[in-house]
Parts: structure tokens; sequence; C-alpha cells
């Protein structure tokens, strides 16, 4: 396995681009279906961007439970890939450094999280998914 990560799309030449940490969980049901959330119309795997000092691990529990209201059990690393992107409610291009995990809901819910989980088939994963890498990261897990 090659410990360079795969690049999913690119800035404008010229551009400046924020970078980004972020880290995401792919969490598949009884089905083979992929959980995500759906902000603005656009799907996302749980997960979003780190703070300062977090883990990419502690990334993933907190957006999980911000997101869902549900705690994860980790299962392991699917890995990490750069995804360049422009941010319509920042105005600005990211390139976000995303590392990515298998993980499984824990039961039952610890509070109100902020959406829904949305369950897709790998199938509606590559014209679902607002990044690139969230599909990749889905197929490969």
């Amino acid at each position: 396995m090659s410990d360079v990560p795969p690049i999913f799309g690119s800035v404008p030449a010229g551009v400046f681009s924020r970078p980004r940490r972020a880290a995401y969980a792919v969490i598949r049901d009884r089905d083979g279906r992929v959980a995500a959330v759906e902000h603005q119309g656009r799907h996302f795997l749980p997960g979003g961007g780190s703070l300062a000092r977090e883990s990419p691990e502690e990334t993933v529990m907190r957006e999980v439970r911000e997101e869902l209201g549900r705690a994860v059990v980790m299962l392991g690393s699917v890995g990490s890939a750069i995804q360049h992107f422009f941010a319509s409610d920042d105005k600005c291009w990211y390139s976000m450094d995303a590392v990515f995990f298998r993980a499984a809901l824990q039961e039952p819910p610890i509070g109100a999280g902020e959406t829904e989980i949305t369950w897709l088939r790998l199938d509606q994963a590559e014209a679902s998914f607002f990044h690139a890498c969230h599909t990749w990261a889905a197929l490969r897990a």
C-alpha cells in the first residue's frame, strides 16, 4: 500500500488555498449502505474539520456526536486523501488533508444530533457525495 495519499480536485492557478485538517467515519449498516449527513442538499461522510491539537480519532468522535447524537466505535483506518474544493459558505478554496476510519454506531443514541442519518447505497456514492474523496473512502472501506 502506498504512503502517498490520492489527490482529488485542483485549485485554480494563482489562487490561494487554505490548508484544512479533517477526519471522517465510514459507517456501514447491515445492508452495506454508508451513513451520510446532508448539508444544503449535499452529502458528506460524518466528520469534519479538526480542532487545534485534536487527533483524527478525536475529531471523528466529536463530529459524529455533534452531527448525529451518537457515539462510535473505531474499527480501523481506511486511509487518507487530499481534497481541493471551493467552500461557498466561506467563499474560499481549501486543500483538505482528510483521514478516514471505519466505525460503527453505538446504541442507544446519546442525544439529539444536528441532522438525521441518510443511508446511501454504494452505487449512489459517486453521484451523492460532495467530495470525491468521500466516495473513494466509502468504496475502499
